[in-house]
């Protein structure tokens, strides 16, 4: 959730053309660099689950390749948590650049 969140809000301040964005070439070696950056730094601990496809394909896969069920039921039926942490955290990580940023630039 933490991770997706600063994912969101650095993507929107470094596009944002009412901030000083970043030059067009230039985003995607930026987001490359963040993702690397938020994956070093909550990779260990929370499986660098900053996509919800980054943890359900595996899942499903699994499942599929027969693992049968208990891919889902494993470690107290964690599974939903790196699906619905990352759309909460995009969520708030946008809420959060808009209200303490993004609002503070006038409109276009």
């Amino acid at each position: 959730m933490v991770g997706t969140a600063i994912l969101v809000g650095v993507i929107l301040g470094i596009t944002d053309t009412r901030n000083a964005a970043a030059p067009a070439g230039l985003v995607p070696v930026i987001v490359g660099l963040l993702v690397v950056g938020i994956g070093a730094a909550f990779g260990t601990n929370c499986g660098y689950a900053i996509n919800p496809a980054r943890d359900f394909g595996p899942r499903v896969f699994t499942y599929m390749a027969g693992w049968g069920s208990e891919v889902f039921r494993a470690g107290n039926y964690w599974w939903w948590v790196p699906i619905v942490g990352p759309l909460l955290g995009g969520v708030l990580g946008g809420w959060i650049y808009d209200a303490f940023v993004g609002n503070r630039f006038p409109r276009a």
